[in-house]
């Protein structure tokens, strides 16, 4: 699955997400792309979100998914706040709802203008890891300005955006035989 979470109509990290998709197909995966921008998810209430059309079919297509390729522009030396939000809805788990996020492999995907936030999505791998039990694809992919020549990705970028989403393959395809099965715990 793979999902993108920028709001702008003009976001590098979308056309990442598509290049995500394009190269996971060449592999012979069966991919999911999700654009939040085109979902218009409401709020998360703790509440009323539960019968949402768009809780309901992120929860069934997440927790569905062996791997999530999260994709993200970089705002404020962080990821977006609709990729926050999509984590929110699919990952709430209490005493009627078990959260879709348990034991996936989580690739990160993110844009930014300058080089210096490559590790802008450490603090939502770190809570993935540890509130989930998801396995983080050490071979994120980080693109910035310099990375781009007429809109499209540099030549000299595009063999990391390869290998991660070959990784990616590679710890869904071990990971699909686990005999564990994660739920809420510390």
């Amino acid at each position: 699955m793979i999902v993108s979470s920028s709001q702008d109509p003009n976001s590098r990290s979308r056309i990442l997400a598509k290049q995500c998709q394009a190269t996971l197909e060449t592999l012979a995966i069966d991919t999911k792309f999700v654009d939040l921008d085109e979902l218009n998810i409401p709020n998360f209430d703790n509440n009323t979100i539960y019968e949402s059309s768009q809780y309901k079919y992120l929860h069934a297509i997440t927790k569905d998914a062996v791997g999530i390729v999260l994709c993200s522009p970089t705002y404020n030396w962080g990821t977006c706040s609709e990729l926050k939000k999509y984590i929110e809805y699919v990952g709430s788990t209490d005493e009627q709802h078990v959260g879709a996020l348990f034991d996936k492999v989580i690739t990160f995907v993110n844009s930014a203008g300058l080089p210096h936030s490559y590790m802008a999505h450490t603090p939502l791998a770190n809570s993935l890891m540890l509130d989930f039990k998801c396995i983080i694809n050490p071979y994120n992919v980080y693109v910035h300005d310099r990375h781009w020549v007429n809109g499209m990705l540099s030549e000299e970028r595009k063999p990391r955006l390869v290998k991660s989403m070959q990784v990616m393959h590679e710890l869904c395809a071990l990971l699909e035989g686990r005999t564990y099965k994660s739920e809420w715990e510390i």
